[in-house]
C-alpha cells in the first residue's frame, strides 16, 4: 500500500471528524510512525497550497490529530434555533422543509446532528404546512435577484377571490408575515405599491415594459416592518390608544410604539405608535375591551365603524 493511498485514507478520515492517533495508524498500515508523520506533513502542506478552509491540529487531550475548520460555522444551538423558527412558521411545504433542515444539519458534525435530531423529531412528525403546497425557495431567490437588479417582470397572479390575471410589477422587497411570504412591488396597473403573496404567483417572466423609480421612491423592507401589520395596505398614521393588557405584547406588535403615560392607580397605559391604518385596526379590534383608541379622530371613527359593522352581524335576526 503506497503513501498516496495512506494520505487519502487519512485525509478522508479527518474530513469525517475522526481523531487520528499516529501510533494506531502506523500499526494499521504496518509502517513506522515517522512515515505517518510525513503523511500528516504532506496533508498539512496540501491544505496550505490549496487554501482549503481547514487546519490540521494535534490534541494532547485526545492524543491525536484532528481537522478543524477556519470558516465561521453555525453552532448546534443556532441550527436548532433556525429549525424551530422554520417549524413554527409553517411557511414551507414538507419537501422544501425537509431539504432545508437537512442542509442546516449538514453544517454540523455527526455527533452534533445526533444531539439536535431528537429535539426536533416530534415537531417534525406533526408538522402541518399551509394549504397552498407551493414551492417557494427558488422563487424567493429569483425575486430577490430581480429586486437587486431593479428588474420589471410580468407575473400570473391569483388573488384572494381566486381570479388569475397578469400583473406588471417592479419588485422592491420580500417580507415574511403571519405564515406567508410577500413581495412588495410597484404595480403598473395601480400606480402604487401592492403586496403579492408568493404562493399565489404561478408564473413570471421579464417584462417588455420598464418601470423606473427614484431611490427616494423605493420601499425599504426594514422600515416597512416597523409600521405594517398583517401585510394590509393603507395610510400611514400616528395613533394613540389606551391599553390595559400585557404592555409588552402591544410594544412588540408595534416596533415604533412607546408608552406616553401610565396611570399609577390602574394597569392602563397610553401608547403612541406609527402604523398603517388597516392592519393596525385588525390587531386593535382583536384585543376587545383591553384597548381604546383615543386619537386621531379620523382613526377613532374607523374603529367605531368597524365595531358597528361587527355588532350589526350579531344583532341581525338572520341565521
Amino acid at each position: 500500500m503506497n503513501s498516496a493511498y495512506r494520505q487519502l485514507y487519512i485525509f478522508q478520515s479527518l474530513l469525517t471528524n475522526h481523531i487520528l492517533n499516529k501510533s494506531n495508524l502506523a500499526d494499521h498500515f504496518d509502517v513506522t510512525e515517522r512515515a505517518i508523520q510525513r503523511d500528516f506533513s504532506q496533508i498539512k502542506q496540501f491544505i496550505f497550497d490549496q487554501q482549503l478552509p481547514y487546519q490540521l491540529t494535534y490534541s494532547r487531550k485526545q492524543n491525536g490529530y484532528q481537522l478543524t475548520t477556519t470558516q465561521d460555522q453555525l453552532s448546534k444551538q443556532t441550527v436548532l434555533l433556525l429549525i424551530k423558527i422554520l417549524l413554527a412558521s409553517r411557511s414551507l411545504n414538507k419537501t422544501e422543509l425537509n431539504a432545508t433542515i437537512a442542509s442546516l444539519l449538514a453544517t454540523l458534525s455527526q455527533t452534533e446532528q445526533a444531539e439536535v435530531q431528537p429535539i426536533i423529531k416530534n415537531e417534525l412528525f406533526y408538522y402541518q404546512p399551509l394549504r397552498h403546497q407551493q414551492d417557494l425557495i427558488a422563487l424567493i431567490w429569483q425575486l430577490s435577484r430581480f429586486i437587486t437588479h431593479q428588474t420589471t417582470i410580468d407575473i400570473d397572479y391569483r388573488n384572494s377571490k381566486n381570479h388569475t390575471e397578469t400583473r406588471t410589477i417592479l419588485p422592491q422587497t420580500i417580507i415574511f408575515s403571519e405564515y406567508y411570504f410577500y413581495v412588495v412591488a410597484y404595480s403598473a396597473k395601480y400606480q402604487a405599491n401592492r403586496y403579492f403573496r408568493l404562493d399565489r404567483i404561478f408564473n413570471y417572466h421579464l417584462s417588455k415594459q420598464k418601470i423606473h423609480r427614484s431611490r427616494a421612491e423605493h420601499v425599504s423592507g426594514g422600515q416597512l416592518r416597523q409600521v405594517v401589520q398583517f401585510m394590509q395596505p393603507g395610510e400611514k398614521v400616528t395613533i394613540q390608544f389606551k391599553f390595559s393588557g400585557v404592555v409588552e405584547a402591544a410594544l412588540d406588535r408595534f416596533p415604533t410604539a412607546k408608552v406616553i403615560t401610565a396611570k399609577s392607580n390602574s394597569h392602563t397605559v397610553l401608547i403612541e405608535t406609527e402604523v398603517v391604518d388597516n392592519g393596525a385596526i385588525m390587531w386593535l379590534l382583536s384585543q376587545g375591551p383591553l384597548v381604546k383608541v383615543v386619537s386621531p379622530a379620523s382613526f377613532v371613527q374607523q374603529i367605531r365603524e368597524s365595531l358597528e359593522k361587527t355588532l350589526k352581524l350579531y344583532s341581525s335576526e338572520e341565521e
